[in-house]
């Protein structure tokens, strides 16, 4: 199971890479809370808001793997190490920078197609493959969105990023980064 902490870490590391992840909030503990939310736009600043708080691993993780994954890590007893090793790089990221990273507006939505719909189970299987084995018919895709948004580096634009949001299964949203 090594590998499968591995691989989470390898990914949410290379979120961090390509997002930043630092914050001047290093004292805070996010929680999912807009998961269910009726606004793909509102979880997903959820997400980012967790990228840049100290104690986000466990909020980055359900947005960004299936239940199913999660619980099979939790069953394995791999998912505490893993959410505190990936809280553990936050905070030495935070402690190299102390920029404030915030969430700006959507500039960009549209609902995905459904070319983008099988590729997003497709994704979801390899996604679990290490922990759990699924198959593409196992994802309800209830909707989705590929958004674009901006994000502010100590109050000034800093750049943009685009992202999947999709309501799977009964999960609630998932947040797919490209």
């Amino acid at each position: 199971m090594k590998r499968s902490a591995a691989v989470l870490f390898a990914c949410a590391a290379a979120f961090c890479v390509f997002t930043g992840c630092q914050s001047k909030d290093k004292s805070s503990v996010v929680q999912a809370t807009m998961q269910d939310s009726a606004s793909y736009e509102d979880a997903v600043k959820e997400c980012f808001n967790a990228m840049y708080s100290n104690g986000g691993g466990a909020v980055f993780y359900s947005y960004m793997f299936p239940d199913a994954a999660v619980q099979a890590i939790k069953d394995d007893g791999n998912y505490d190490d893993l959410v505190k090793t990936f809280n553990d790089g936050q905070q030495k990221s935070f402690a190299l920078d102390d920029s404030k990273y915030t969430f700006g507006t959507i500039l960009e939505s549209k609902e995905i197609t459904e070319e983008q719909r099988d590729a997003i189970k497709r994704y979801f299987v390899n996604l679990c493959e290490p922990y759990i084995q699924m198959t593409e018919k196992e994802f309800d895709v209830k909707e989705g969105y590929e958004l674009t948004f901006d994000y502010l580096k100590n109050d000034e634009k800093n750049g943009e990023e685009t992202v999947i949001a999709v309501k799977l299964n009964d999960e609630g949203w998932k947040v797919i980064t490209q």
